[in-house]
C-alpha cells in the first residue's frame, strides 16, 4: 500500500498540526485534578478578543464557542462532575482535520493550552481545560462498505452513531453500552465490551486510521503501509491510548454479521437483605458465579459486581449484594445450563431477569445512559482464577462502605477468549493473558463532594481496598481507566510494549507537544 500523506491547509503560521490526540470521553480516566489543572493553566496574557475572532474565521467547517454563547455550557460539561468547574476560554468545534490544524496552530501561537473532547466521558478530566477545547463531535460521519464489511467512521462519532448505522446493516463490532461515549477514545485505549471474548477488543477491529501529526501531515496508518512510521502508528492505535501521538481523524473498522442472531441477555441479582432465603456465604456464591462464567464459551460476555454495604446495614441484616449483567450469543437453555451450578446454590432474587432478543434489541436491554455524576475507579487485570479466599479478602472492605451516597463496589469485566488470542507484542494493548478486568469503584454526590473530610475517608477506603486486591489480581491496569495514583502507570498500562511506544512517540512527536499527566 502506498504511503498516504498530504499537507493540510493552515492559516498564517501554518507550520503546526497535531493534537492531544483523542484524549476523548471514551478514554476512561481518573486524574489528579491539581496536576491536570496546573498543566492546562493559561500562560502569559492569553489571547485577545481579536485573536479569538481570527480563530473563529479559521474554522471553515466548524464554529467557535465562547462562554457567553448559548450552547457553550452544554458542550463543555464533562460526564465526571469532579471536573465541571474547569471551563475553557473557548471551544473550537472542529468539522475537519483542517479545522483541527487551524485550532492547534492558533493555540501554539497564542500560548493557550488545549485538549480534545469527543463524548466528554474522560474519567480524569482530560477533556477539560482552562484554555482551548477542541470538540470533535462534528467529525462524526460514518459509512459502511457492504462488499468488505468495513465501517469507516469519523473520530468524533459516539457510540450511538455506530449503533444506528450498524443496526441498519445487521452488523456489529465490539462496542460499549453507553451511547454517548466517544468512539475514538474507546478504540485507542483498547475498547472492552460484551463481544470481546468472541471477537476481540474494539481496537483489535481497527484496520486502519488517518492521523495528523505535529509536522502538519495527514498520514494513513495501516499494518501494510509503505512507510514504517505509518505501520508503527497503526500498531500504537490498537491500545496505545489517546493523547500521545497526534489527532486521529477517522477509523476503518472490521465488522461481523449479526443478522438473525438471537442473543440471550441477563440482569440477575442476589440481594442480601433480612428476608433473603439464601444462606450461602457471599464469597462462596461469588466464587461459584465467577467460576461458572469463566468456564463458559467465548460467546458469553459478562460483568459481575459486589456492592459495598455500610457497617450499620450489616447490623440490620443486610450484606454484600452480587449482580451479574451480560449477554450470551445463543439460546436461553444454554445460558441456563451455564448458570445452573450457581442457581443450585442460591437462586437470584432481583434484577430484570433473562430475556432472548435479536442482537440489536438485546443491546437496548443492556445499554447504560452514562448520566453525569462524581466518580473514580482503579483497575487491575486478573490473570488467574479468583476464588473464595480472594473474595473473602475483599469483604472486609465491601462490608465497610465509606460515608458517601453513591454506589461503591468491586467489579469484574470478563475478558479471556479472543482478547487473549493476539500476542502481547502484536498490538500496543499488552494485556493478553487475563480472565477478568477488576475495578474498585467509588461514586459520590454533590453533598459528598463539598465535604472534604468525608471525601478524604472515601478515597482512603478506595486506596486501601485497591492495595489489598491488586496483588491478588496478577498485574497491569487498563489504560482507558487511567489511575493517577499509580506510581508505575507506564509499566502498568503498557508493560513490555512501553519501549516501542516511547520510540514511536519520539518519531511522531519529537517536540512532545501532545502531553498530559500520564502521557507516554
Amino acid at each position: 500500500m502506498a504511503q498516504s500523506t498530504s499537507h493540510l491547509a493552515l492559516p498564517r503560521r501554518g507550520f503546526l498540526i497535531g493534537a492531544s490526540g483523542l484524549m476523548l470521553a471514551g478514554q476512561a480516566a481518573v486524574a489528579a485534578p491539581r496536576a491536570w489543572r496546573e498543566h492546562h493553566r493559561p500562560k502569559g496574557d492569553g489571547a485577545s478578543p481579536t485573536d479569538w475572532s481570527q480563530l473563529a474565521k479559521a474554522l471553515r467547517n466548524g464554529q467557535l464557542l465562547r462562554p457567553d454563547d448559548p450552547d457553550f455550557h452544554a458542550i463543555v460539561q464533562p460526564n465526571n462532575l469532579r471536573y465541571d468547574d474547569v471551563l475553557p476560554q473557548g471551544v473550537a468545534r472542529c468539522g475537519s482535520a483542517a479545522d483541527v490544524a487551524a485550532a492547534i496552530a492558533w493555540a501554539r501561537e497564542h500560548h493557550v493550552p488545549l485538549v480534545t473532547r469527543g463524548g466528554g466521558h474522560s474519567y480524569a478530566g482530560y477533556s477539560t481545560t482552562r484554555g482551548l477545547m477542541l470538540e470533535t463531535s462534528l467529525m462524526s460521519r460514518a459509512a459502511y462498505d457492504p462488499a468488505r464489511g468495513v465501517l469507516r467512521v469519523g473520530a468524533g462519532a459516539r457510540n450511538r452513531d455506530l449503533y444506528r448505522l450498524l443496526g441498519q446493516h445487521g452488523r456489529a463490532m465490539t462496542h460499549g453500552r453507553c451511547p454517548s461515549v466517544g468512539a475514538a477514545g474507546f478504540l485507542l485505549g483498547g475498547g472492552i465490551g460484551f463481544n470481546m471474548r468472541a471477537h476481540g477488543l474494539g481496537g483489535d477491529q481497527v484496520l486502519g486510521s488517518e492521523i495528523v501529526l505535529s509536522d502538519a501531515r495527514l498520514r494513513r496508518a495501516s499494518p501494510k503501509a509503505q512507510d514504517k512510521l505509518d505501520r508503527d502508528l497503526h500498531w500504537a492505535s490498537q491500545g496505545g491510548g489517546g493523547g500521545n501521538f497526534g489527532v486521529t481523524t477517522s477509523f476503518d473498522l472490521q465488522t461481523f454479521d449479526v443478522r438473525g442472531q438471537r442473543v440471550t441477555v441477563f440482569d440477575l441479582k442476589w440481594a442480601r437483605d433480612p428476608d433473603t432465603p439464601c444462606k450461602v456465604p457471599v464469597e462462596r456464591l461469588g466464587a461459584q458465579l465467577m467460576a461458572a462464567l469463566d468456564a463458559a464459551p467465548p460467546s458469553l460476555g459478562s460483568r459481575v459486581s459486589f456492592e459495598a454495604v455500610k457497617a450499620a446495614e450489616l447490623d440490620n441484616g443486610f450484606d454484600v449484594n452480587i449482580s451479574v449483567l451480560g449477554q450470551y450469543a445463543g439460546p436461553r437453555a444454554e445460558l441456563d445450563a451455564i448458570l445452573a451450578p450457581v442457581v443450585a446454590l442460591c437462586p437470584p432474587n432481583a434484577g430484570r431477569g433473562i430475556q432472548e432478543f435479536h442482537y440489536w434489541p438485546a443491546q437496548a436491554f443492556l445499554h447504560e445512559d452514562g448520566d453525569t455524576t462524581w466518580y473514580q475507579e482503579r483497575s487491575a487485570f486478573v490473570t488467574r482464577a479468583f476464588g473464595e479466599d480472594d473474595l473473602g479478602a475483599a469483604l472486609q472492605y465491601l462490608r465497610a462502605k465509606p460515608p458517601v451516597s453513591g454506589y461503591c463496589d468491586l467489579r469484574f469485566f470478563q475478558t479471556g477468549g479472543a482478547v487473549n488470542t493476539p500476542g502481547a507484542r502484536d498490538t500496543a494493548f499488552v494485556h493478553r493473558d487475563s480472565r477478568w478486568l477488576m475495578v474498585v469503584g467509588l461514586y459520590w454526590d454533590q453533598n459528598d463532594q463539598e465535604d472534604a473530610r468525608r471525601m478524604a475517608r472515601a478515597h482512603a477506603w478506595q486506596d486501601a481496598f485497591y492495595a489489598r486486591m491488586r496483588p491478588l489480581a496478577g498485574g497491569g491496569a487498563y489504560q482507558n481507566f487511567t489511575d493517577p495514583s499509580l506510581a508505575d502507570y507506564r509499566q502498568a498500562y503498557y508493560g513490555l510494549n512501553l519501549e516501542r511506544l516511547a520510540d514511536i512517540k519520539r518519531h511522531a512527536d519529537p517536540a512532545d507537544l501532545f502531553r498530559f499527566p500520564q502521557s507516554i
